[in-house]
C-alpha cells in the first residue's frame, strides 16, 4: 500500500501527537509498501522528528511541503497555489490514500482539495466538529456554514475519536466512512516517579501553602477557554488567593492572554504563563488539579495523561466527555460557579478505578491494532463504515 500524510500546520499541540503517533504505528506495519510525509520544513519540531524517522525507516519518505496553513490563512491566492502544488505532488507519487490531518473540517484544505483534484482517497484525521453557532450570527454565519458543509462532504473517509463524534459526523458526511481511533499515552504517565515536592521544586513552585491548577493545551479562546479560567479567577479572587495556575502552551491568543493578565492585579498575583513545554509531566505532577474548560473537545490527550499520572482533570461537560470521566469531575460550560466549586472539590475524588481503566482502554497495543482495521486494505474484511467502534477494555487488555 502507498500511503501518504498530509500536515501543514505550523503548532504543535495534541493533534501533532496523536499523528506522530499513527506515523509511529503504520512504519511498523508489513502492509506499507511506501509512506509519504508532506510536512512543512517551518514547523521544525514536527519535521525533525517525521525526518529522524526516515532516518530509521526505509518506507518513509519526507517531502517538504513550502507553506504552513498558518502562514496564508489570510491569502487565498497562496491558499491555491498550495493546492496546486500539492496536486501536482500527488499525481507523482500514485497514493492508494492521503491521510490529511485537520484540527477543523477547514484545516489543511490544500491537502483535501488536492487529494480531490487527482481522484487519491481522502482520510481526513481527527477533524472536531463545528458547530452552527461557531460561524457567527447573520447572513455571513450562515454562508460559512453552508460552506463548511460542503466540505464536510468532501473525504471519502474520516478517522475521529469517539461515539459522540462519529455520530456528528455521521451527520454532516452519511457516505463517508467513519472509523474511531482513540488516543494512547506514553507509559511514563502512569509509570510515574517523579514526586509531586521534586516537581514543585525543578518548576520553581512552593512545595506546600499552595494550591496549583495547570491548563494544558493550545492557547485559543474559542477552543480551550483560556479566557473563560481567567473571568473565573477574577470573579471568585477570594477562592484563588492561595492558589497558583498554571497556564501552559502557545497559540494564536497568547498575546492577548499575557495583556489579560498584565492588566488586572488579580491574574497577575496567581496566574503564570509558562508558554509551550516539550513535556507536561512535571507539570501535571506538581498539580493538584488539571483544568479543561473547552468549549470542544476529541478526546483530549490531557486528560488522559493526568488521570494516568494521580490527578484529577475537571472538564467541561461537551464533546462526549461524560463517556470518561464521572459527574464530580464535569461542570456546565458556562457555569462559572460549578467550575470553581469542583476545581477546589476535585482533590477528594477516588482516582484509582478510573487510572486502571484508562491503562487499558488507552494502551499503545489497542492503538496499534486499530490503526491496522482503520487504514489497511484488507483489515476490515469490507464491513460496513460504522463497524469500526471505540477501544473495548477486552482489546486493550490483549
Amino acid at each position: 500500500m502507498r500511503l501518504g500524510i498530509y500536515c501543514d500546520s505550523g503548532v504543535n499541540g495534541g493533534h501533532e501527537e496523536m499523528l506522530k503517533r499513527l506515523i509511529l504505528a503504520l512504519v511498523e506495519c508489513p502492509d506499507i509498501d511506501i509512506l509519504y510525509l508532506l510536512i512543512p520544513p517551518t514547523n521544525q519540531t514536527l519535521f525533525d522528528y517525521v525526518k529522524a524517522v526516515a532516518d530509521r525507516h526505509s518506507v518513509v519518505n519526507v517531502i517538504a511541503l513550502s507553506c504552513t496553513a498558518e502562514s496564508i490563512r489570510d491569502n487565498m491566492f497562496a491558499r491555491l497555489r498550495m493546492t496546486w502544488r500539492t496536486a501536482g505532488t500527488l499525481r507523482s507519487l500514485h497514493l492508494s490514500k492521503l491521510v490529511i490531518a485537520q484540527g477543523t473540517i477547514t484545516s489543511a484544505l490544500p491537502g483535501l482539495l488536492a487529494a480531490c483534484c487527482v481522484r487519491t482517497t481522502a482520510v481526513s484525521y481527527l477533524p472536531l466538529i463545528d458547530e452552527r453557532a461557531s460561524t457567527g450570527p447573520g447572513m455571513s454565519g450562515l454562508i460559512k456554514w453552508l460552506v463548511k458543509r460542503v466540505i464536510y462532504r468532501l473525504p471519502q473517509e474520516y478517522i475521529t475519536l469517539n461515539e459522540h463524534l462519529r455520530t456528528r459526523l455521521h451527520e454532516l458526511a452519511p457516505r463517508a466512512r467513519i472509523a474511531i481511533l482513540e488516543n494512547y499515552v506514553d507509559n511514563r504517565f502512569s509509570h510515574v516517579a517523579l514526586t509531586r515536592s521534586a516537581a514543585r521544586i525543578a518548576l520553581g513552585l512552593p512545595e506546600a501553602g499552595k494550591f496549583i491548577v495547570a491548563h494544558i493545551g493550545r492557547i485559543n479562546f474559542q477552543q480551550k477557554r483560556q479566557d473563560f479560567l481567567l473571568a473565573c479567577i477574577e470573579r471568585h479572587a477570594q477562592a484563588f488567593r492561595d492558589t497558583i495556575v498554571l497556564i501552559v502552551g502557545e497559540g494564536r491568543d497568547a498575546s492577548a492572554l499575557q495583556r489579560i493578565v498584565q492588566e488586572s492585579e488579580t491574574l497577575s498575583n496567581c496566574v503564570r504563563i509558562v508558554g509551550a513545554q516539550a513535556d507536561v509531566l512535571p507539570f501535571i505532577v506538581a498539580s493538584d488539579v488539571v483544568v479543561l474548560p473547552s468549549a470542544y473537545e476529541g478526546v483530549p490527550l490531557v486528560m488522559i495523561e493526568a488521570v494516568l499520572a494521580g490527578r484529577p482533570i475537571v472538564a467541561s461537560d461537551v464533546s462526549g466527555l461524560d463517556a470518561y470521566l464521572p459527574a464530580p469531575l464535569l461542570f456546565r460550560m458556562d457555569d462559572e460557579d460549578a467550575f470553581v466549586e469542583k476545581v477546589f472539590a476535585a482533590t477528594t475524588f477516588p482516582l484509582a478505578t478510573l487510572t486502571e481503566t484508562f491503562k487499558r482502554r488507552f494502551s499503545r497495543e489497542a492503538f496499534d491494532a486499530q490503526v491496522r482495521s482503520v487504514l489497511l486494505p484488507g483489515e476490515s474484511q469490507g464491513r460496513p463504515a460504522d463497524h469500526v467502534q471505540q477501544n473495548s477494555p477486552d482489546l486493550a487488555a490483549k
